[in-house]
């Protein structure tokens, strides 16, 4: 495989792939896959969401690698404060900044040169529960938003809001536990742009963050957040 260009510094790449393939011989897997991805895939039930697992570990290491021109086994990831994952220091790494999502048998990957990145991707179910959704996840602005439309655009309007939502924390790397979903609002309304509304915790954060909707495939709805600058947006298509 040569050796890609690595992105720009406002340069974000999106990758979407599939995750039902057929994986590596277990042995080969053993050498692709660290420890610690080994045991996270033998702890999901046998069968889909453990190969989608160790698929989209793949994808995600074949990515970088092409990015690093290392081998994928040789790659190794390491933890932030907060417990997103990044590259260990070495091979070029800190030139790359990651985030991975995955919903049903898809994946999306986020690759920037720099700027911390965020990505969400969610399969759309028509029949969700999404009105208690919102009120266990949703700021009382979100939720009074959402509820504002018509029946029929309030779903589109619900999974806008999450995957924005998701972006931005997956982004900062914090998640619910460390920053409740009711301290800060994106935008939903459909003929809003997307954007970091409010933050209740840390104002600067409305700066410091951009969101941008994804072109997901049909069925499916993703967002980004990027740190600090204005995204160009570049779609390479995998194999």
């Amino acid at each position: 495989m040569s050796r890609k260009r690595l992105p720009r510094a406002n340069e974000i790449l999106i990758f979407f792939t599939r995750l039902d393939r057929e994986l590596p011989e277990p042995a080969r897997l053993e050498d692709l896959l660290s420890h610690s991805e080994l045991e996270r895939a033998a702890r999901l039930p046998e069968g889909p969401a453990r190969s989608r697992f160790a698929a989209g570990r793949l994808f995600l290491r074949d990515s970088l690698a092409s990015f690093l021109d290392v081998h994928a086994g040789d790659i190794r990831f390491v933890e932030g404060e907060w417990g997103k994952p990044r590259l260990a220091q070495g091979s070029g790494a800190g030139a790359l900044t990651f985030n991975l999502s995955h919903s049903a048998d898809l994946a999306v990957l986020a690759v920037a040169g720099g700027p911390e990145v965020g990505v969400d991707m969610e399969r759309t179910v028509e029949d969700l529960p999404y009105l208690e959704m919102a009120r266990l996840f949703f700021s009382e602005n979100e939720l009074g938003e959402l509820t504002s439309l018509q029946k029929s655009a309030q779903i589109s309007a619900f999974y806008r809001c999450w995957t924005r939502k998701e972006a931005y924390l997956k982004g900062c790397g914090r998640g619910l536990s460390l920053l409740p979903p009711h301290s800060f609002d994106v935008s939903l309304l459909p003929d809003h742009p997307p954007a970091l509304l409010v933050h209740r915790l840390s104002p600067s954060e409305k700066e410091r963050w951009r969101i941008v909707d994804l072109n997901a495939p049909q069925g499916f709805c993703a967002a980004l957040a990027v740190e600090r600058v204005l995204p160009v947006i570049r779609y390479i298509t995998c194999d």
